[in-house]
Formats: structure tokens, sequence, C-alpha cells
């Protein structure tokens, strides 16, 4: 062969050689860093998991403590303090709830001051994005049989588990209580119960029958309360005949939301200064409160001179306590108006505002956890908010 062409073959030759030794290492190089990005993805959406929730934030009461706010929470954490594993503060979780209804938090901790005391979001920017979302491991749903009974008497229950199937043969206690005020010389507050049990059928349904027979119809509130139990797992439900007053809970007080209150039903409704507390295992406190709103009558809540009304809970919570409710009268009706501890089915959805871009891979960490002694499904999201 020709030098020349030999040279020109030879020069091609190398060319190929060094191009496809060029386009193997770049592959290389994208390969390991979108492994690597994928990586530090795993390790952040693993560190936040265990940050949230296996640790109780500093001061470590920062849920009870109403002096505590977003200037001066120090370190953030979600866990209870008494160092039982997978066990979650139903306070901690009550201040990261926006709104009740109409009833605002005031305490409430945004996810900006979480994500920057868990390096989520530095300098007004998120660098990860996250969804922290906790419902009952089992939803309860309680309808009447006949809703113009007073009280109704029959109650057609459905339980389905965290991923929406029917809880089949799941055990079903329920407790109806009225409450009301005895007048005469027997006067005071007074709560009567009575019971009823039965299991699920295949469909997750069952039918809860009361005695009614000791209950007075015309002055009393009612609600009923249901627990349910399948295959470990512990979940709650409740029914009452109206929903006329949103609570919030927060700490030893009980705060009302009045500034919509004159619109939507103008009388005055006059309470009992005591609060009914249900427990975990279906038993009732009766807690005094007082009004710790300034100038303002404690027992008529009625918009007045302020958007809130605050009451002060005598003795403070326990951790079994998972609904407290006050007796309210108004059109000559009684009502429970309750507040869940804490709210269900859907206990808490909580995210950074910004939403996972399409095409950006997302890490979903998910367990169960304990809220007093129910049962919660918890996930949680973590992206990344840019490549």
């Amino acid at each position: 062969m020709h030098p020349t062409f030999e040279y020109i073959v030879t020069v091609l030759i190398l060319s190929l050689l060094i191009g496809f030794s060029f386009y193997s290492l770049n592959s290389m190089s994208s390969t390991q860093l979108v492994f690597t990005k994928e990586s530090q993805l795993d390790q952040v959406a693993n560190n936040l998991f265990n940050k949230i929730l296996m640790t109780p934030g500093y001061p470590t009461d920062w849920g009870r403590n109403i002096y505590i706010n977003e200037s001066n929470l120090e370190d953030f954490g979600l866990a209870s303090t008494t160092g039982i594993p997978y066990q979650l503060d139903v306070d901690k979780i009550m201040r990261l709830v926006r709104e009740t209804g109409n009833t605002t938090n005031p305490l409430y901790i945004s996810p900006e001051k979480v994500g920057s005391l868990t390096g989520l979001y530095v300098d007004g920017h998120w660098n990860y994005g996250f969804k922290l979302v906790i419902y009952s491991a089992l939803n309860i749903s309680i309808v009447p049989v006949n809703p113009d009974e007073s009280p109704p008497s029959k109650y057609i229950v459905r339980v389905h588990d965290y991923l929406g199937r029917p809880a089949s043969n799941a055990y079903v206690k329920g407790i109806l209580y009225a409450a009301y005020v005895e007048t005469g010389p027997r006067r005071g507050f007074k709560v009567i119960s009575s019971e009823a049990y039965n299991y699920t059928s295949m469909e997750g349904i069952t039918i809860l029958n009361f005695d009614i027979s000791e209950i007075p119809s015309m002055r009393a509130a009612y609600v009923v309360l249901v627990n349910a139990y399948y295959y470990g797992l512990k979940s709650q439900g409740i029914w009452t005949k109206a929903s006329v007053l949103n609570l919030v809970i927060e700490g030893d007080y009980i705060i009302i939301n009045m500034s919509t209150l004159g619109n939507i039903i103008p009388s005055a409704r006059h309470l009992y200064l005591t609060a009914i507390e249900f427990t975990s295992n279906q038993g009732v406190i009766l807690n005094p409160i007082e009004n710790a709103t300034d100038s303002e009558d404690g027992k008529i809540i009625n918009k007045g001179r302020y958007n809130y009304r605050v009451y002060k809970l005598k003795n403070g919570i326990t951790d079994d306590v998972v609904f407290i409710g006050l007796l309210i009268k108004t059109t000559g009706k009684y009502y429970i108006a309750f507040s869940p501890r804490p709210r269900i089915p859907i206990v808490l959805e909580y995210s950074s505002h910004s939403f996972s871009i399409h095409g950006l891979r997302t890490k979903t960490l998910y367990s169960l956890f304990k809220i007093g002694d129910y049962t919660y499904y918890v996930e949680l999201y973590v992206w990344r908010m840019s490549e």
C-alpha cells in the first residue's frame, strides 16, 4: 500500500479509537453522576424519615408548650418522649394542622420552619421537597339507620384498612353517650351510656344496636364512639348528629374561631363550663374549663369583641384522650361540639408547598406508627427540586 494511504488509514483508526474511548468515559461519568444523585436522594429521605418520626425535637415538649413557636423552636421531631419506638406525639402533630373547618390554628408551625431546621430549605430556596401524610390504619364510617330517631339506636359501621380493603371479621365495639344538664335537686352535668358489640362481614360491614331506653330524648346531646380491632390494628371513629362548632386543642387550651360565627347561626350558643373527654378505652372524663378570654362572658359563644374564644382546661389532657367535646345549646337543641386528637381518618397532609417536578425521581418511605393506643399509617415523600 502506498505510504500516504497507510498514513490516512492509521489516522482514521486512531481517531475512531480515541472517539470511542471518550464516549465510553463520558457515558460512565454520566451514569455514575445519576447514581450518585439517586444515592443522595435515598440518604436524604432516610435521614429525614428518622429525623421527623424518630426524634422528639427540642424543646422536647414543644407540642404542648404554647410558648414555643416558630421563632424559638430549636429542633424538629414528632416522636413522643416516652422512649417507645414508633410512638408519635399527638400535640406535636396538631401543631402542623393549619386549620380545622373555619378554625385557624394560631400556633401552626410552617413547612418553611421545618425545612430550615432539617436542611431542606436554605436561603429561601427548597433544595428538596417533601410531603408527610398520616392517616388512620383503619377507616371507620358510622351512619345511623334511622337518623330521625332521637337518638338513633341502630348504626351501620363500615371498616376498611389503610389500603382501602374491607376489614372482614374485625371486632367492633361502640358506645353511645348522652350528655345533658340535670335540673332540680340533682342539678349537674350528666353523661350516661349504652354499649354494643359485633364483628364485620366479608365486606367490612356490621350493625350496632344500642339500648336507648335509659337515655333522655329531649334535652340531651348524643355521640357514638367506635373502636375497631383488626389483626393488631386499632382505630377509632365518632358520630354526632351535627357539627355546630369547630374547636382546636392546643396544649391545655380549647380555641374557638368566632370570626364567621354570626354569619352562620345568629343565635347565641350556651355551654356548661365542663369539657367531655373521651379516652381510647372509651371512658369519659369530665374536665372543668375556665374562660381565658378577657372581658367576655364565658357561657355565651357568640362573637363579642374578639375573633377567638379561649378556654383553659383545669386538668391537663392525658395521652389517652382522643376526643374533647363541649355541650352546646342553640335554637333550643343540644349538641356536642368535639375536636379529635388527632384528626381522623386523615390526620395530616403536610408538605413543602412545592411539587415533584415531572421526570425527577421521588423516594417514598412508609411505616405503621402509634399515636396513643391507636395505629396510623405514615408516608413520607422526598424529591430533589432540580438536577
